[in-house]
């Protein structure tokens, strides 16, 4: 960190992360002439029993920023954020960065400037979206491993790290392109903001052949984006008493079109969505409330094409006619600290699917679609100081779908998490 003579103020942080995981899946559920769909973020076909070393929930990140001095009563701000992973392919290649399997091997998650005063501030650039954004900040899995483990240690390829909640009590923020303004502090601990977003395509699950997961492509998506991604929200922070609580409302509203899609649907169902739109919004709630060595944590969403993916938007949106899927879910973390550095934390986590009317036409042709996810998790910290931090975990998953059927995934895990 330094400053310069001018006034401005450069500085560095950083997130380090290393993991021991043993995890162990069932294999999917299985009804001969039947197809049990797997969302993304799902447990899915990667079964069995193995051990790996690898990066956590959040990658490993070197971030850079850089402060103005005071002009005229406002204030500059930027931020650049690299991210990469310690985790190796499925493949288990030595010596690799993740690209055999189609992984990023590196990322810039956050790139942006702010600029601010007693009006409030804008912020343009790259950064975590306000739905959703909040929750993961208050996920214990920050500093853990979560979901996103099996036998293949890294099963979602374009990704590099685990997964975290995400799809278990909360849909994923994102990382994108926004334009937002923030208002300054009212009734005494209140902030209120508003933004627009690179929009997202909206996208059904990929149904497989019969027996099979869904692997084969037939699915459907709303790729056409006339306007960009609403989202906003309410928050407050402040005391109560002698507990320290803050809490949020937010919401988020997009809209796309459909254009070349074919379908394979079931006999009697004809597609005629080409040249319409689909709408999709939701809302949350949720908070933290901190009362001496207890902190405990709540949170709440839902809304038309908030899938069970946890990827807003994107994965699971929609069933095979273009019509959305209502989700919902929600999650409940307590925490205890015992002082000397040593805390244990619980959470508990599902995330719903309401089925379309075609989606149970499916069901009566032996196509089910997933309908729940659940996940508990334990964990507990020791702080060595304000850098150095070990972690043990475990958790305990379950995916269910429309007939009942289920399939679940023990994960255990313990490593080390260095901040600066």
């Amino acid at each position: 960190m330094g400053n310069d003579p001018a006034g401005w103020v450069f500085s560095t942080d950083g997130f380090l992360n290393a993991f021991v995981t043993q995890s162990g899946a069932e294999a999917l559920p299985s009804k001969t002439g039947g197809t049990y769909v797997t969302p993304a973020f799902s447990i899915g076909s990667n079964v069995g029993s193995s051990s790996h070393v690898t990066s956590g929930f959040v990658p490993e990140t070197f971030g850079f920023n850089v402060k103005s001095p005071d002009i005229d009563g406002n204030k500059l701000t930027a931020r650049l954020s690299l991210q990469t992973s310690i985790t190796n392919p499925g493949s288990h290649a030595w010596d690799s960065d993740g690209a055999a399997t189609g992984a990023t091997p590196g990322l810039i998650r956050e790139a942006y400037l702010t600029y601010g005063g007693k009006w409030g501030d804008m912020q343009a650039g790259k950064s975590l979206g306000i739905f959703g954004g909040q929750a993961i900040l208050n996920d214990m899995y920050i500093f853990g491993v979560g979901s996103g483990l099996n036998s293949n240690g890294q099963p979602y390829g374009a990704f590099n790290t685990t997964t975290g909640g995400i799809g278990y009590g909360y849909t994923y923020a994102g990382w994108n392109g926004n334009i937002r303004y923030t208002t300054p502090v009212f009734l005494g601990g209140a902030k209120a903001s508003i933004g627009v977003f690179e929009p997202n395509s909206i996208s059904s699950a990929v149904i497989g052949a019969a027996g099979s997961a869904s692997t084969a492509a037939n699915t459907i998506t709303a790729s056409k984006t006339r306007s960009p991604r609403l989202e906003g929200g309410l928050s407050w922070a402040g005391k109560i008493g002698e507990a320290a609580l803050s809490s949020y409302l937010n919401a988020t509203y997009q809209t796309a079109s459909f254009a070349g899609q074919a379908p394979t649907l079931l006999a009697g169902t004809t597609y005629n969505g080409n040249g319409s739109s689909v709408s999709i919004y939701g809302g949350e709630l949720g908070g933290k409330v901190s009362y001496g060595p207890v902190d405990f944590v709540a949170h709440v969403y839902g809304g038309p094409g908030l899938g069970l993916s946890g990827a807003q938007l994107s994965f699971d949106s929609l069933d095979l006619t273009g019509h959305a899927n209502t989700g919902y879910g929600y999650y409940v973390q307590a925490a205890y600290n015992f002082g000397q550095g040593t805390s244990v934390s619980a959470r508990y986590g599902s995330s719903f699917i309401e089925q379309t009317s075609y989606q149970k036409k499916q069901q009566a042709n032996l196509t089910y679609n997933m309908t729940e996810k659940d996940m508990f998790g334990a964990m507990i910290t020791h702080v060595f100081n304000k850098w150095v931090r070990v972690v043990g975990e475990y958790d305990y998953l379950t995916n269910n779908w429309a007939d009942n059927a289920s399939q679940s995934e023990h994960i255990g895990a313990a490593g080390v998490v260095v901040t600066y």
